[in-house]
């Protein structure tokens, strides 16, 4: 599926530590860029500003993705 006027869109995920692990290494293995800034997805750095380690990335042009352990969200309250 195709769309000719694509809207930017952010979809976020709440994932426990050994998925967000599992879900950097695929991305590491399979030459994705990431960032922990969704101005610079691709700054490699995953030290979030809401929780210890979140990421994100852009999928289309316009979407980016984040995803960050529940977990380590919870510690930082």
């Amino acid at each position: 599926m195709s769309v000719e006027n694509p809207v930017g869109h952010h979809l976020a995920f709440d994932v426990d530590p050994s998925s967000f692990d599992a879900i950097l290494a695929r991305l590491n293995s399979a030459g994705v860029p990431y960032g922990n800034d969704p101005s610079e997805p691709d700054n490699g750095r995953i030290d979030h500003p809401s929780c210890p380690r979140g990421l994100y990335f852009t999928e289309t042009p316009g979407t980016s993705t984040r995803s960050c352990p529940p977990t380590d969200r919870l510690r930082m309250g």
